[in-house]
C-alpha cells in the first residue's frame, strides 16, 4: 500500500483509540444508573482497562518488530472489536472490568503501532508533525465520542456508545487485512536486523546511545498519563457531580479532546523546527496553571470550558507530541519496542490515576479541587522535559 494509504489507515486507528478511551468514562453515568451502583464501583473497570493497555503496549506492540506491523494491527483491532461487543452481556461492574481489561490489551498495542507505521511512512523532514497529526486523530476520536455520546445515550443508552466502539475496529481490521505490507521507507530500514527476542529488544533501549532518553521518556510518560487518564476517566462524572447536566458534561469532555489536537499540532511543528524542549516544557506549565485555576471553582461554564481546552492542549497535546518524538528516538529494528514500552510504562501510571481520583471522590472532596490537584504532576513533567536536551545530544552523536 502507498504511504498515503498507510497514513490514512493509521489515522483511523488512532481515532479508534481516542473513541475507546473516552467511551467508558462517558458510559459510566448510564451504567451506574442501569446497574443501581455508585459511579466509583467502576473504578476497577477503568483501571483494568488501563492495565490491559499497559500489558498490550509492553507485550503485544513489540511483536510488530518481528512479525510485521500490519499483522499485529489486524490482530489488535479484532481483539478490540470482539471484546467490546461482549460488553452487551455484562450485568455487574466486575464482568465489565474483565472484558475492558481484555479490550485494553488490543488498545495498548493500537496507538504505538499506528505511530510506528506512520513514522516509517512519513518523510523525515516532516516526520514529527505528520506523526503527531496521526496521533492527534486520537484526540479527534475522543472529541467525536463526546459529541456522539449524548445522542447515542438518548437513543440506545450506554449500549449505543459501545456498539459504535465495537463496529469501527472490526471495519478497520478488514481494511488493514486487505492491504499489502508497506515497503520500508529507507534502505537502512530495509536492511535493519530484527531483534531475536523481546528481552533483546528491550535491552537495546538501554544500550549506551539510548539509555538516558529511555529513562526520561518513561518517567515523563508515567507521570503525564497518570494525570491525563485520571481526567479522561472521571471528568464526565466529576462535572455531573458538580451539577452539570449529563449531556453538557459529555460535550465538555469533547472540548478536552479538541484542545489536545490543537496543542499537539502546535508542539509537533515546534519539534520539527528544533524547538521541542521549550515547547513541551511550556505546554506542561500551561496545563499546570489551568489545573490550578480550576481548583478555584470557576463560576461560569464558559470559564470551565476554556480551562478544559487549555488543559487538553497542555497535557494531552504534550503527550501526543511526545509520543511522536519518541518514534524518532530509536532505529527501525527496535522502534516499535521503544514506542510500545514508552507507552506501556505510561499506561502503568495511568492505572493508578483513576484509582487515586476515585479515592478522593470517596472522601467527598469538591470536584474542582480534585481536578486542580493534577497541577503538581504537570509541573513535574515540565521539569523532566528540561532534561531532554542531554538525550537529544546523544542522539545527534
Amino acid at each position: 500500500m502507498s504511504p498515503r494509504q498507510v497514513l490514512l489507515l493509521c489515522g483511523f486507528g488512532a481515532f479508534l483509540d481516542g473513541y475507546d478511551i473516552q467511551a467508558l468514562g462517558l458510559a459510566i453515568p448510564g451504567l451506574a444508573q442501569h446497574m443501581a451502583v455508585t459511579p466509583t464501583a467502576f473504578a476497577p473497570a477503568l483501571s483494568g482497562s488501563l492495565a490491559g493497555m499497559a500489558a498490550g503496549a509492553l507485550l503485544l506492540a513489540p511483536y510488530a518488530d518481528r512479525i510485521g506491523r500490519r499483522k499485529m494491527m489486524v490482530f489488535s483491532l479484532i481483539l478490540i472489536g470482539v471484546t467490546t461487543a461482549a460488553l452487551f452481556t455484562v450485568v455487574t461492574p466486575g464482568q465489565l472490568a474483565v472484558w475492558r481489561t481484555a479490550t485494553g490489551l488490543g488498545m495498548g498495542a493500537l496507538l504505538p503501532l499506528a505511530v510506528t507505521m506512520s513514522a516509517e511512512a512519513a518523510p523525515a523532514t516532516r516526520r514529527v508533525l505528520i506523526v503527531t497529526l496521526i496521533a492527534s486523530c486520537s484526540g479527534l476520536g475522543s472529541f467525536a465520542a463526546g459529541l456522539l455520546a449524548p445522542v447515542l445515550d438518548k437513543i440506545w443508552g450506554w449500549h449505543g456508545i459501545f456498539a459504535v466502539g465495537a463496529a469501527m475496529p472490526l471495519l478497520a481490521a478488514l481494511a488493514f487485512a486487505a492491504m499489502r505490507d508497506a515497503p520500508p521507507a529507507s534502505q537502512a530500514e530495509r536492511s535493519a536486523p530484527k531483534p531475536t527476542s523481546l528481552p533483546a529488544a528491550v535491552a537495546g533501549l538501554f544500550s549506551a546511545p539510548y539509555r538516558l532518553r529511555t529513562i526520561l521518556l518513561w518517567s515523563i510518560f508515567f507521570i503525564s498519563l497518570f494525570a491525563t487518564y485520571s481526567l479522561i476517566s472521571w471528568l464526565p462524572t466529576l462535572l455531573t457531580t458538580a451539577g452539570w447536566a449529563r449531556p453538557d458534561a459529555m460535550r465538555a469532555t469533547g472540548f478536552l479532546a479538541l484542545g489536545s489536537i490543537a496543542g499537539g499540532l502546535l508542539l509537533a511543528r515546534a519539534a520539527d523546527k528544533g524547538r521541542a524542549v521549550p515547547a513541551l516544557a511550556s505546554a506542561y506549565v500551561i496545563a499546570a496553571i489551568a489545573f490550578a485555576v480550576i481548583a478555584t471553582a470557576p463560576s461560569s461554564k464558559g470559564a470551565w470550558i476554556g480551562l478544559i481546552i487549555a488543559v487538553g492542549a497542555g497535557s494531552i497535546g504534550s503527550q501526543l507530541a511526545l509520543g511522536s518524538l519518541a518514534s524518532t528516538f530509536y532505529p527501525a529494528e527496535i522502534r516499535a519496542t521503544g514506542v510500545g514500552w514508552s507507552s506501556g510504562i505510561g499506561r502503568v501510571g495511568s492505572i493508578f490515576g483513576p484509582l487515586a481520583l476515585a479515592s478522593m471522590m470517596s472522601l467527598q472532596i469538591p470536584p474542582a479541587h480534585i481536578i486542580g490537584s493534577m497541577a503538581l504532576p504537570m509541573a513535574l513533567c515540565a521539569l523532566l522535559v528540561c532534561l531532554l536536551p542531554k538525550a537529544l545530544v546523544h542522539e545527534a552523536a
